[in-house]
């Protein structure tokens, strides 16, 4: 049977482990990294300091400050969880039933020494958090990504809340005579195991959920249009053969919208690069408020934008464009104390069942070549046997 100071042993190896690497995140400036160090650092010195336990000691250094090593941990490890998954720190709580905990481990340590007691109160101290970790963690779940490594923190607590609770019930009730942490009876040899794995396993919860942050981080940064908060080109593309791949297996109906802001070069050429800057965003604002939810809006180039419409035909998508159309003329771009009135030419086209994202792509940027061809500042879309334009309604 392993000693419980080899547990220890082997317990601190892996916090130390853990610790390098939370020092190669830490550079990432990703909430909570701080605080998981600090909690891994307060369990080694609780090791550390358990295990004087076997040299005789004071009690100060093998009992208190061990304990409150353990009492610190726990709330920087949960305060460093909260933040990570966006919940509020609940400081004052933490404080208080720590704080309480430590004065009934210090009156059982010096006024009435029991060493039962002082195991049952900072058992239940770790029952409690470890409950609040497990909530915490559901709380934070991502909707849209894996949930596998908020699953293995949950997991995690929720073990290590029962062992806590089993922990105290068995030296509450008097199942087993309490004795020193460091003897090797059965009973600690059992609660040990268990116990002082509770913090490696968690900190490598925790580095999955940062590693999966991150990645979920660049993943947004990849997809999205650094200048006007829409999809990127990239992006904007794998959806949209999405889109067609699943009209395709539900026969509905598919409308693109290709446009580009007229005359742009002449407005940087005018106002600066800052300025066309300026109107890109503007335009991106505009977009996000005039479609709807569902629509599928990116910047395909410089001044390009398309706009996926799933289960609308083009007469529904003219009308919206027109509805935007007129919103980018009666809305100009205020930049640098100026006004910048913009308009912009656009084409409409609907999907063939069967067609490539590409000939569906080139047939809509024709249409809008041919607004442009008209005299910009309008729409052409599909109208029989020849094109139907929707010029802007008079403001």
């Amino acid at each position: 049977m392993i000693a419980p100071v080899n547990l220890l042993l082997v317990a601190a190896l892996a916090g130390v482990l853990a610790l390098c690497v939370l020092g190669s995140l830490a550079r990432s400036g990703m909430a909570g990294i701080k605080e998981a160090i600090c909690a891994n650092l307060l369990t080694l010195l609780a090791f550390g300091a358990f295990a004087f336990q076997a040299t005789g000691a004071p009690l100060f250094l093998s009992v208190i400050l061990a304990n409150t090593a353990v009492a610190l941990a726990l709330c920087a490890y949960y305060a460093g969880l909260c933040r990570l998954v966006g919940r509020p720190v609940p400081r004052h709580f933490m404080a208080l039933a720590s704080g309480a905990t430590l004065l009934v481990l210090a009156a059982y340590t010096y006024i009435e020494p029991r060493i039962g007691a002082r195991m049952v109160a900072m058992s239940a101290l770790m029952t409690g958090f470890m409950l609040a970790i497990a909530v915490t963690v559901g709380h934070g779940m991502p909707m849209n990504r894996s949930r596998y490594s908020y699953h293995f923190v949950r997991v995690v607590a929720f073990v290590s809340a029962v062992v806590c609770a089993a922990r105290a019930v068995v030296y509450l009730l008097g199942i087993a005579a309490p004795q020193a942490l460091l003897l090797p009876t059965a009973w600690n040899i059992a609660f040990m195991t268990l116990g002082v794995l509770t913090m490696p396993c968690l900190t490598l919860g925790t580095i999955m959920i940062i590693h999966d942050r991150m990645l979920a981080d660049r993943e947004q940064e990849a997809n999205t249009d650094f200048l006007t908060g829409l999809m990127s080109r990239k992006a904007w593309w794998l959806q949209a053969e999405r889109y067609c791949a699943q009209a395709l297996r539900t026969r509905r109906p598919l409308a693109m919208l290709l446009l580009d802001i007229d005359h742009f070069k002449r407005i940087n050429d005018t106002h600066g690069h800052a300025a066309g800057d300026a109107v890109l965003r503007h335009f991106g604002l505009l977009a996000t408020a005039t479609l709807r939810t569902g629509d599928h809006v990116g910047r395909v180039g410089g001044e390009e934008f398309a706009v996926l419409f799933p289960d609308l035909r083009s007469d529904a998508v003219m009308e919206v464009a027109g509805r935007l159309l007129d919103s980018v003329r009666r809305t100009p771009c205020s930049h640098g104390g100026s006004t910048i009135s913009y308009t912009f030419s656009a084409g409409v086209a609907n999907w063939i069942p069967g067609e490539s994202l590409q000939a569906f792509f080139e047939r809509a940027d024709r249409k809008l070549y041919t607004a442009k061809a008209r005299g910009r500042n309008g729409i052409v879309g599909p109208g029989g046997d020849a094109d139907r334009q929707l010029l802007p309604t008079a403001a």
